[in-house]
């Protein structure tokens, strides 16, 4: 998953793509729960190795959310993934997506969970 940052900055993120191609792409964010999406077009790649520099602003990026986004070069599926947006930071704080709404119980390991 992707972290993104809430502004309407451009931001970089590297990926490791399914084609090794490069060229001018576009870009479809869609956000989870409210289905709001924009298409980005002209983006352009930077590939180094066998990752891609990818450089795009987004208007609709909003704190706690998180978006699916579709990269198509031409007519092809080019890279797909989730990205979360958040303005921390800090890689050691673990997110949770229900913060404040769900009783998180602490007894037992990890790897255990409540069905209701």
């Amino acid at each position: 998953m992707i972290r993104l940052l809430p502004n309407s900055n451009t931001q970089t993120i590297t990926v490791m793509p399914r084609l090794g191609l490069s060229g001018s792409m576009s870009l479809t964010i869609t956000e989870d729960g409210t289905n709001i999406s924009e298409t980005i077009t002209d983006i352009n790649m930077i590939t180094d190795d066998n990752f891609s520099n990818i450089s795009f602003a987004s208007t609709i990026l909003k704190e706690g959310s998180g978006y699916f986004l579709e990269f198509t070069l031409g007519s092809g599926l080019f890279y797909r993934d989730k990205a979360y947006v958040t303005s921390q930071t800090n890689d050691e704080v673990i997110h949770t997506l229900n913060e404040n709404k769900y009783d998180q119980y602490d007894d037992g390991s990890d790897d255990e969970y409540i069905v209701i």
